[in-house]
């Protein structure tokens, strides 16, 4: 987490817990700024277990102070223009940037699963910035968004959806009218037998690079594209590799250099590469 960093006051932390549980709330206010740093640090140590009733929104937290930061450092307009790639019914950056942004700053999503449509609709309806979810393939975002329109594109934890809904479809699984979490189990262990096999390049490659190219066309001159992933517990348990998971952010690193798209990786202090991704267009 990057509280101090990013000087980051009570007030912004406030702003990021509305809708919190009195719980955690009262967590929050008992934690000194060093305490609080230190306790969301925690939250991210993998694999991510959530076994306090306050962890979910601690995660959130995490998550929601780190993309503020992010947008801070990386001076992101305050009316910036923000499209989220597969952002279920997660609501983290829409609440970063409504937190992050002013008058005229927008957030975009695109969802075909229409049971997390809803779910997202009904999270974000208190946000004050404008929400536009389109339902249909994000890879034909730009039939919705011109060319060099969007400030900054998020893969929020979503290298593994893309890659999970590839091969789903490849397989003949529905993400479109299921309930997501219940064929997830099924999809990760259709996405390592890709990977056992060593398939999944040679599967997922050219739609993957597609998707990119499609950002980098969306995304303004100097534009940022961030990437970030993490591990839950758990994973092993249903045939699935914890270790394959942390590597997503490398993969995605090599393919998308391999693809040579005009985009350069931008480091930033405090954010370990193995988690973090940041990528800005280039002239």
């Amino acid at each position: 987490m990057h509280l101090t960093e990013s000087n980051m006051y009570r007030s912004k932390i406030n702003q990021l817990s509305r809708g919190f549980s009195a719980e955690t709330k009262e967590l929050i206010a008992s934690l000194s700024d060093d305490e609080l740093h230190r306790r969301l640090d925690g939250m991210i140590t993998p694999p991510i277990t959530l076994a306090e009733r306050s962890d979910p929104e601690m995660l959130q937290l995490y998550y929601t102070s780190s993309y503020v930061h992010l947008m801070e450092f990386l001076n992101v307009p305050k009316d910036a223009k923000l499209f989220e790639i597969a952002a279920g019914d997660t609501i983290f950056i829409p609440k970063a940037l409504d937190t992050h942004g002013e008058e005229g700053a927008k957030y975009v999503t695109a969802n075909l699963n229409q049971d997390l449509t809803e779910g997202f609709r009904d999270k974000t309806a208190e946000l004050s910035i404008e929400i536009q979810v389109i339902e249909d393939n994000g890879a034909r975002i730009l039939n919705y968004c011109g060319q060099g329109s969007m400030d900054v594109i998020v893969f929020h934890h979503a290298l593994n959806d893309i890659v999970q809904t590839m091969i789903a479809q490849r397989e003949g699984i529905d993400t479109i009218h299921s309930d997501w979490w219940s064929v997830e189990p099924q999809m990760l262990q259709a996405v390592m037998d890709y990977h056992n096999r060593g398939e999944l390049k040679q599967a997922v490659y050219g739609e993957f690079i597609s998707i990119i190219e499609t950002c980098h066309q969306l995304l303004k001159e100097e534009g940022i594209i961030i990437f970030d992933n993490c591990i839950y517990a758990g994973y092993e348990k249903i045939g699935y590799s914890s270790e394959f998971h942390s590597n997503y952010i490398q993969f995605a690193r090599e393919w998308i250099n391999e693809a040579d798209l005009g985009l350069q990786e931008v480091q930033v202090p405090g954010f370990d590469e193995k988690w973090w991704m940041v990528l800005q267009k280039s002239h």
